[in-house]
């Protein structure tokens, strides 16, 4: 069978270039800036290979074979492991001087100087094997010998991103002057720039959140599902679509492209109290996007860069994405506060 036809493959580099040649323009001769970059390229070089792992599947050993569980009672999958320990090898050949990841109880001591890094290796990982997007997700912090980098606010991030294993291999990032979006080429493995200065619409009529969790919801949360539920025919006057992929980089790459809003709110149930997702390496990467996109990210009302990390594993209620439907949320949670 002969090759198929090229679809414009060129076209992406004609237009925008790729991610190295962004980063290396942006970085120019500040030590600083190519720090960061250093640090993104390796994000990218172990991305490509973690692409292929999971492309592989079962073909080569269960990758969602359990193996143990993490700091926080989550299980462990092979590739968890695996994906944590390319990370920290990759990470600290690229200059990282402390990498904190949600496969580790505590941040790995490298021998770089100028930036920690906090990533979660794999998110989404219950996907694993099953065809639906799992992906990195990862936060560039300076850092600095007289303090934890890890427990300062999200808005002391440098720079911040994901990559996105679905369809495609998609990487979504900002150093800080807008989101960029790229595509990995399946042949060469290079990072295509596909959309600059992404901005999210500020009006949606999408929501992904885990519907089986309703009934545990506090009153203020049950009440905005109920007016979007009501369609039309309620309060809000339109019909709502509703999304659930069980990974937090396939709603916010979904979201980046097209709006939406994502939420994991605190709950009735014992351990959900704070919510469910980690604030350093998983809200604070999301929250440090949307702002750059246009978007919003809360943990119900307070804006997530402006939480300082109680630990280096602690959690927080999360909601992004298209501002009006967020700032929408926190009014719902302003005029019921003793619901949550």
């Amino acid at each position: 069978m002969s090759a198929p036809a090229t679809l414009g493959n060129d076209d992406a580099r004609v237009q925008y270039g790729s991610v190295d040649e962004y980063l290396s323009a942006w970085a120019g001769e500040d030590v600083s800036r190519q720090g960061v970059a250093a640090l993104i390229n390796g994000v990218l070089d172990a991305a490509g290979l973690l692409s292929a792992r999971i492309a592989a599947g079962s073909l080569e050993g269960d990758p969602a074979r359990l193996v143990g569980s993490n700091t926080g009672g989550d299980a462990q999958k092979a590739i968890d492991i695996a994906s944590h320990e390319l990370f920290i090898e990759i990470l600290a050949s690229a200059g990282a001087a402390r990498v904190l990841s949600e496969e580790a109880d505590a941040p790995v001591m490298l021998n770089g100087q100028r930036f920690a890094a906090a990533i979660d290796p794999i998110d989404g990982s219950g996907n694993v094997g099953l065809g639906t997007p799992v992906g990195t997700i990862f936060s560039i912090i300076p850092f600095s010998e007289t303090e934890d980098p890890f427990l300062a606010p999200g808005k002391r991030q440098a720079a911040a991103g994901y990559v996105s294993f679905g369809n495609t291999v998609d990487l979504g990032f900002s150093v800080g002057e807008g989101v960029l979006l790229a595509t990995m080429h399946p042949q060469t493995g290079e990072f295509l720039i596909v959309k600059r200065q992404v901005q999210i619409p500020r009006d949606t009529s999408e929501l992904a959140y885990n519907a089986s969790n309703h009934r545990h919801l506090h009153p203020a949360m049950s009440l905005y599902l109920q007016d979007c539920l009501a369609g039309k025919e309620g309060t809000r006057g339109r019909d709502f679509n509703m999304r659930w992929l069980g990974s937090a980089v396939g709603e916010l790459h979904r979201i980046l492209l097209r709006g939406g809003v994502f939420f994991y709110a605190a709950d009735k149930r014992p351990g959900y109290e704070n919510g469910r997702l980690r604030l350093v390496y998983e809200a604070n990467p999301i929250a440090f996007l949307m702002e750059q996109a246009g978007g919003r990210a809360t943990d119900g009302t307070t804006a997530i860069l402006d939480k300082i990390p109680t630990s280096h594993h602690c959690r927080t209620p999360l909601v992004f994405g298209s501002a009006t439907e967020v700032d929408l949320i926190a009014s719902y949670l302003d005029s019921n506060p003793t619901s949550e």
